[in-house]
């Protein structure tokens, strides 16, 4: 049962916000004042209608694609054969020192996530660093906290990710640079926490040496069991373990790094968060010249945007491609490279299912085409508790609003109207805290899409990852509180 814990967890969510829909009157907030209406219960023909409405929603599947096209990618990678020099590097150069890679990994991860916010591009990463972290000894556990779990932590403390503090400037003009000694503060802080925490599970971990249960003549089921288990983790994802010494990695690294920083670089904006112009000021140079009055460079170029504006659309693309230049440049037949890819696709449907899944009570949210929901009722509400800014009301609506919304700028898109009539010298703190209560939500709750993702591909239940994660929530928990309270009492 364990085994379909995250999927029950998924369930509850879905049951507890129908029954809120029946109790709780759709609000939305207008010029910092709550205006509730009446309720908008989802009914029984909804239960049904939305989950099929979030499996044909091309934003939730394109979110699926992406996965399935990280799934193709690997796929590929281990079809080179090169793919297995590169593990087998790294199995031999962190010969005695393993941790060191894990430790690459968790600072590699928090740091790109934190600057970038970008979760999905990051995850084209996560299996190379799954795969390097399981091949040195360690188990499901480390690999989690070094790679899905560093992205979640990154985000909690964003320094100058754009799908955080870029919508802070972009719905309350907060400049990036705001406050951004309390964020790297809190950044550093989470960081080190992390590194204690993934050092003290790896201790356990590595070479197996978690101490075995004693056995009795009445535990053959349970030893069976344990061995399976034992074998189920050893079992690398996207890794088959194959090698080719006679072909040379160096071709793969480049593409693959040149996939990520392409990735990275074209899908943060950097116009509107940071005020860097240089892309969108090349694209207008080139799509704008013409040769006797015909744009030749727009028309060859076609639809696409400037860097800055990519999206899930260009990161696929970027897959395929990169996909296609690997198989090249490595001598694979094209019918190979594309059967490759669709068996890593196969193999990773299932967390492609589990993300889509998880975007279903988000959907019902923001199903209103008035744009009133319930948790505008209740973050208004809450607000309402005190006059003007407070960090305490403030926090809690963001804590509430992680139950509700996996993606930030849409919390705060709910928000906002009520920020603005704060005090303009405020709004830096309510940036940090918003962003880092709706972050530390997204390492607990089951619709949090790196979380899911991460459960799902080295197949942990939910339940465990809980009451392993508990420890290392609540101190991140003790240590975001103490930095929003010297915040507090600084910025005013």
């Amino acid at each position: 049962m364990k085994k379909n814990s995250l999927l029950k967890a998924m369930l509850y969510v879905f049951i507890a916000y129908v029954i809120l829909s029946w109790i709780i009157p759709a609000g939305y907030i207008q010029n910092g004042t709550l205006v509730a209406s009446e309720t908008k219960p989802v009914g029984l023909l909804d239960l049904v209608r939305y989950p099929i409405i979030a499996f044909s929603s091309s934003v939730f599947v394109l979110q699926a694609l992406v996965i399935l096209a990280i799934g193709g990618f690997y796929s590929v990678l281990n079809k080179t054969g090169v793919y297995g020099n590169i593990i087998e590097s790294i199995k031999k150069k962190f010969k005695g020192k393993e941790f060191r890679f894990v430790i690459i990994s968790t600072v590699l991860f928090t740091v790109l996530s934190s600057l970038t916010a970008l979760s999905l591009p990051l995850l084209v990463l996560v299996p190379f660093f799954v795969a390097g972290i399981l091949s040195l000894g360690y188990k499901k556990g480390t690999a989690f906290l070094a790679t899905f779990g560093s992205i979640l932590v990154g985000n909690i403390a964003s320094t100058y990710g754009f799908n955080t503090n870029g919508y802070m400037y972009y719905f309350l003009n907060v400049d990036m640079n705001a406050a951004i000694l309390y964020r790297a503060g809190l950044l550093i802080l989470l960081l080190v926490i992390l590194l204690v925490v993934v050092n003290k599970v790896s201790k356990k971990e590595i070479n197996g040496s978690e101490k075995p249960k004693k056995s009795t003549k009445k535990s053959t089921k349970k030893t069976t069991s344990s061995e399976e288990k034992t074998k189920d983790e050893l079992c690398i994802p996207f890794y088959d373990g194959s090698s080719s010494k006679k072909r040379k990695a160096t071709s793969l690294s480049i593409v693959g790094i040149l996939l990520v920083i392409i990735s990275l670089i074209s899908m943060y904006n950097w116009a509107i968060g940071l005020n860097i112009k240089i892309f969108t000021d090349i694209y207008e140079s080139i799509t704008n010249y013409k040769i006797n009055g015909y744009p030749i460079f727009a028309n060859i170029i076609g639809s696409v945007d400037p860097f800055g504006y990519w999206s899930n659309y260009e990161l696929i693309l970027l897959l395929v491609v990169a996909s296609l230049l690997i198989g090249w440049i490595y001598n694979l037949k094209l019918k190979d490279v594309v059967s490759s890819f669709g068996e890593g696709a196969r193999k990773i449907s299932k967390v492609a299912f589990y993300v889509i899944l998880a975007n279903i009570v988000f959907l019902m949210l923001n199903s209103s085409n008035t744009g009133a929901n319930i948790y505008a009722t209740i973050a208004g509400r809450v607000l309402d508790l005190t006059k003007g800014f407070n960090i305490f009301t403030t926090g809690l609506s963001s804590l509430i609003g992680g139950l509700f919304y996996n993606d930030y700028p849409y919390m705060l898109n709910s928000l906002y109207a009520t920020f603005t009539s704060y005090n303009g010298n405020v709004l830096p703190l309510v940036g940090i805290v918003t962003i880092s209560l709706h972050g530390f939500m997204m390492l607990i709750v089951p619709t949090s899409i790196v979380l899911v993702c991460g459960l799902t591909y080295l197949d942990i239940p939910y339940t465990t990852y809980l009451k392993k994660a508990l420890k290392y929530l609540l101190i991140a928990l003790v240590a975001i509180v103490v930095v929003l309270a010297i915040a507090a009492l600084i910025i005013k």
